[in-house]
């Protein structure tokens, strides 16, 4: 024994290790180990209070811009989120319908960074058969 190599597997008091009975290992998934969780899922967006909008240019999304239209949005009502894509069209989320409506009546053609955009209903897209 001693300081060399010739323990075979034991402590340097002659004594095994226990083997691991905390499940795989330190820090792993273990018996005492509480998981990950399940995350928050897909959030949906209610359609009665989601607004369509349309006209901007394609390509160039960018959360500033996002930003810069919410505020924009925000004329209408209580404005929560918006999103527009690289294709120039997305949604706004509002607190209410009646704030969509009132959207869609006064914000619809309005100008926004040069260009009129459209807003309107928010659709589900229709499922192909």
């Amino acid at each position: 024994m001693g300081w060399g190599g010739e323990s075979k597997g034991k402590g340097s008091w002659g004594i095994t290790p226990p083997q691991n009975v905390f499940g795989k290992g330190w820090g792993g998934a273990g018996a005492w180990s509480k998981g990950k969780g399940k995350g928050k899922g897909k959030r949906r967006t209610d359609p009665e209070k989601t607004a369509w909008i349309g006209g901007l240019p394609e390509n160039e999304a960018s959360v500033e811009r996002n930003k810069a239209l919410m505020e924009h949005m925000k004329q209408a009502g209580e404005c929560k989120f918006v999103k527009i894509g690289t294709s120039g069209t997305g949604s706004a989320g509002f607190t209410s319908a009646e704030e969509v409506q009132t959207a869609i009546a006064t914000l619809n053609g309005s100008v926004f960074q040069g260009v009129a955009i459209q807003v309107d209903v928010w659709t589900k897209k229709e499922a192909e058969a």
